[in-house]
């Protein structure tokens, strides 16, 4: 009789253990249910070439500065009419919304595709106006075009002999891990509500 209730007991405490695991655990990494979110992740990481551009810092920028942290690259510039400060706001919130363990780990640059314009001190002031953590860089069009090719960043060189002009280009946010491997990317109108649920799970793989 006592062995039968041992029996039972050690039943339903499974059971029970079971039902608290199913309800407490953080749902599985759905590449279907990242992409309704925006979030693409590819099935291997993909190397990164080797450029070397100048940081708003106005100090060499190299692949090394994308090892250590997971890195948020956005190719765009400082001025952009419309896609780019909106991107850089929803950036900001997403950053803001992360616990402060994984905002610590993480690394928002924008890549200027108008290195004519963008000084490192223009850039510098640019982003600051986001936030003092954001990361900058530019330069050489070969370095910068090299780039975006690895990441299929689509941009159009302009004609810089007109006054104001505009530069076309791609709207996604390109996603880096500590190796410096390009995993994936979050596609354009950004999501910070649902992005800021799925950034930390996706920085803890």
């Amino acid at each position: 009789m006592q062995k039968t209730v041992v029996i039972i007991l050690a039943v339903i405490a499974l059971i029970v253990g079971a039902l608290v695991y199913k309800t407490t655990r953080e749902p599985a990494l759905d590449r279907d249910v990242l992409s309704r979110s925006g979030i693409f992740l590819f099935d291997a990481p993909r190397s990164l070439p080797d450029v070397e551009l100048t940081s708003a810092a106005g100090e060499p920028w190299t692949g090394d500065d994308l090892a250590g942290q997971w890195d948020l690259l956005f190719f765009g510039y400082t001025y952009c009419p419309d896609i780019c400060p909106t991107t850089m706001a929803e950036l900001r919130e997403i950053e803001n919304s992360l616990p402060q363990d994984q905002a610590d780990q993480l690394q928002i640059t924008m890549i200027s595709v108008d290195p004519n314009r963008d000084t490192p001190e223009r850039m510098r002031e640019y982003l600051e106006y986001f936030s003092e953590d954001f990361n900058g860089a530019s330069g050489d069009p070969e370095q910068l075009a090299s780039l975006a090719r690895a990441l299929s960043i689509a941009y159009i060189e302009p004609d810089t002999s007109e006054e104001n002009y505009l530069v076309d280009h791609s709207g996604q946010v390109v996603m880096v891990n500590p190796e410096g491997q390009y995993v994936g990317f979050l596609r354009a109108p950004l999501r910070p509500a649902e992005l800021s649920q799925w950034l930390p799970r996706i920085m803890k793989q």
